[in-house]
């Protein structure tokens, strides 16, 4: 754990971070919403995808939709448009034509997705609390209220630190269940458990906050979206930006 004096060396100031963009059009501000349900529904179709006997097929092609969707924005950012398409229909053919052999196999594109989305987000807060950079729940809390007391750039450590363990503890489960369980059950966790861990973290996180800081003004979890926001389009103006 740092001492007072690195924690409050690794805070950044708040001028660093901007403020939400307050004039973005209203579709902008309220994307989340979109996105939420978006992925609930995508979560919920892979549930039922995976308890439905003969359904191994649509399993297959959702389970691979994110790596394709990855695919292509890489290749499309890379090579340009049409490379992209083009690898894009490569890709939809080689998995129609390989449908069979592959169906069988479906459990592993959702074990792939739900590991490796856990896993990059944990080592994205274990990496901000390596020496000599900023824990990100301190980043994010810096852009929401400013300079952080020395308590609570404490507290942010902490709660980075705990993110960490979250994710490297859903990594671990998920990697048990899969290969001690049926796909269904194991399906159950990722796609309905997981969401709800998540969930039940955030909340546990407040409230413990709120005791542990009374006289703080307390912040929700959209102004935790808009704080990160704020962190990464500082980061991306401003490359020098503490990391």
């Amino acid at each position: 754990m740092p001492s007072r004096q690195s924690v409050d060396r690794l805070s950044p100031p708040a001028a660093a971070m901007p403020a939400p963009d307050a004039a973005a059009p209203s579709w902008r501000r309220h994307a989340w919403i979109g996105a939420a349900a978006a992925f609930v529904a995508y979560e919920s179709a892979l549930h039922v995808a995976a308890h439905q006997p003969g359904a191994e097929v649509a399993a297959l092609w959702l389970g691979a939709a994110p790596f394709l969707l990855i695919g292509f924005v890489a290749c499309r950012r890379l090579a340009g448009p049409l490379p992209a398409w083009l690898a894009l229909l490569a890709a939809c053919a080689a998995l129609w034509f390989w449908r069979a052999p592959l169906a069988g196999h479906f459990g592993w594109t959702y074990y792939l997705q739900h590991v490796g989305a856990n896993a990059a987000l944990g080592a994205m807060f274990a990496l901000s609390l390596r020496r000599g950079r900023t824990p990100l729940c301190t980043q994010i809390a810096t852009a929401i209220h400013g300079p952080l007391s020395a308590a609570h750039a404490r507290y942010t450590v902490r709660v980075t630190q705990a993110w960490t363990l979250f994710f490297a503890a859903m990594v671990g489960v998920s990697t048990l269940l899969f290969v001690l369980a049926p796909v269904a059950a194991w399906s159950g966790f990722a796609n309905l458990a997981t969401p709800l861990l998540i969930v039940l973290m955030f909340a546990a996180e407040a409230l413990y906050r709120r005791i542990a800081f009374p006289g703080m003004r307390h912040r929700g979890l959209l102004d935790a979206v808009h704080g990160y926001r704020a962190l990464m389009t500082a980061r991306a103006a401003r490359p020098g930006l503490p990391r």
